[in-house]
């Protein structure tokens, strides 16, 4: 199983190879040191091919293709060279679904089951509903496991009840982890394949056809979760495995010439569950109108899929612990919030599967963004848990197209009453409502965190919260009457406490003691600036 791809199987025709490929030298001349450094670190690690793009202020500033899309035919791989993308679809599903939240449809917070019309119950915690915020966030405790494993291969996939309930055929108890539902983090494929399904329920169209006639046709992306539905198909991307000595086998999209794909029968809505994890094929340079869309508050060139509320929803923090072996901290609804890349705190989704490595992040402050897919090498893993081939590539095109990383300028309003924070014109929804004390203004840690871009971590031994900006560590736990710094402790008039789950920390102290520059108070609310010297 691929930990961050989805499901490895195509349409039939075009499924895996047996034949191996040698490495073939690229044909690409570089244009200039940018050039020069990707093919630099392609040879190094023997990549295939590789599709990039950058975006900058809402359009695409930069974009460039090197090496292969198709080894055996020695065809050039380029922007708009179409890759079947893993799990960077997952965000693309999550906007799919939240559409239909703005229609009123259902809450974050709904038991998924009454949508489906069963019972979806963890056996081990019966009494927990599972909601659609769980499966957004990979908490669900839903595996990629069981049934869901052999359904990926079987020729007819079962019904997804007959996977969900007890006594279904494919119905196994490794489905589910021994943990109580929303209490932690397990990377779940299945769980986005059950957001498809319930998009299908709550829309009544075929997940495919709704994610063409909603996204990608609006956006005028050449995109889809299914091959038949791409307008070049000549422009696809063959995936590669590695098979040592600089060799390759085709693991995905190997299509014959002339071949035309063909669809797998469709199920009763409802039961879509495979495709929506990592199905879609489309290309950086279609995929940058998906980001920009993002990164405008919903609106791509006049075209509106998501409001702008909704938009900002998706990408602030509703999640923060350690997954996936520590690549996933910070989890928006289906976006990623990662500080290991580019030296920037960026949002958005990486995918590994079938050979290929690709992300899509973006960083709202600056208005910039940055897509890369490769379809095959061989890469390696870093702490970080993405690869030498993405930190490298990332990193040098955002230091030679944005700089380095700017002071963080953040102007943070808090208006009383609001059920939400404001940073640079980007609204941050509380969980729970902030609290008024007689020093400060408390808010949720995980709230604070997003704010003001600081990394946060909870240890569940100790109950301590640590929040973390430019080396600067505090320290605290529920009832705690002090803030711990590396420094000493910073009295607090009210200790910090704990409110519905959350643990809720003093704004204003924190903000001054992450460097605040300003911050003013009156009868409406609270400004407080960062990074900037006060007007």
């Amino acid at each position: 199983m691929f930990w961050k791809g989805g499901w490895t199987a195509v349409e039939e025709p075009g499924g895996p190879g047996t034949r191996e490929v040698p490495f073939k030298p690229y044909s690409n001349t570089p244009r200039d040191g940018l050039d020069e450094a990707i093919l630099s670190r392609m040879y190094e690690a023997k990549i295939a091919g590789v599709s990039a793009a950058f975006i900058k202020d809402g359009r695409v500033l930069w974009s460039g293709g090197y090496g292969w899309a198709d080894l055996e035919r020695g065809r050039p791989a380029a922007p708009d060279t179409l890759y079947r993308i893993a799990s960077v679809s997952k965000p693309i599903t999550a906007t799919a679904l939240m559409q239909l939240w703005e229609r009123g449809m259902f809450h974050l917070d709904d038991d998924i089951g009454e949508y489906l019309g069963y019972p979806v119950r963890n056996p081990h915690y019966p009494e927990v509903k599972i909601t659609f915020r769980m499966l957004l966030t990979h908490t669900s405790s839903i595996l990629d496991a069981g049934g869901y494993e052999q359904a990926l291969t079987a020729p007819q996939p079962p019904l997804l009840k007959d996977l969900l309930v007890p006594g279904g055929g494919a119905y196994t108890g490794s489905t589910w982890g021994d943990y109580r539902p929303g209490t932690r983090f397990n990377y779940s494929n299945f769980g986005a394949g059950i957001i498809g399904a319930l998009v299908e329920v709550l829309s009544g169209e075929h997940f495919d056809r709704y994610a063409r006639n909603h996204i990608f046709r609006p956006l005028g992306m050449d995109a889809g979760y299914a091959v038949a539905d791409l307008t070049h198909l000549e422009k696809l991307a063959v995936l590669y495995k590695t098979t040592g000595n600089d060799r390759f086998s085709p693991a995905c999209d190997r299509f014959k010439e002339g071949e035309v794909p063909r669809r797998r029968p469709y199920l009763p809505p409802g039961n879509y569950y495979i495709g929506p994890a990592g199905a879609v094929r489309t290309s950086v340079l279609d995929l940058a109108k998906f980001v920009v869309a993002h990164l405008s508050g919903g609106v791509y060139q006049g075209v509106r899929i998501l409001r702008k509320d909704t938009a900002d929803l998706m990408q602030q923090m509703h999640w923060h612990g350690s997954g996936l072996n520590g690549m996933f901290r910070q989890m928006g609804l289906f976006f990623h919030i990662t500080d290991a890349l580019a030296g920037r705190r960026l949002t958005g989704h990486s995918g590994e599967a079938c050979g290929l490595v690709g992300d899509m992040y973006f960083d709202r402050d600056e208005n910039t963004g940055i897509i890369l897919m490769t379809n095959g090498g061989y890469y390696r893993t870093l702490i970080s848990g993405f690869t030498d081939i993405e930190e490298g590539i990332i990193n040098k095109i955002y230091h030679e197209l944005a700089g380095p990383p700017g002071p963080g300028r953040r102007a943070i309003a808090l208006r009383s009453g609001d059920n939400k924070a404001v940073v640079n014109g980007r609204a941050v929804f509380y969980p729970v409502p902030p609290e008024k004390k007689p020093a400060d203004l408390y808010l949720p840690a995980v709230t604070l965190a997003d704010v003001l871009q600081a990394f946060i971590e909870f240890d569940e031994k100790t109950g301590i919260l640590s929040l973390t900006k430019r080396g600067r560590v505090l320290r605290a736990g529920a009832g705690s009457a002090c803030l711990e710094t590396d420094n000493g402790r910073v009295p607090l008039e009210t200790p910090v406490f704990c409110k519905e789950g959350f643990i809720m920390w003093p704004f204003l102290t924190v903000a001054r003691l992450f460097g605040a520059e300003a911050a003013y108070r009156d009868a409406e609310g609270i400004t407080v600036m960062l990074g900037e010297k006060s007007p």
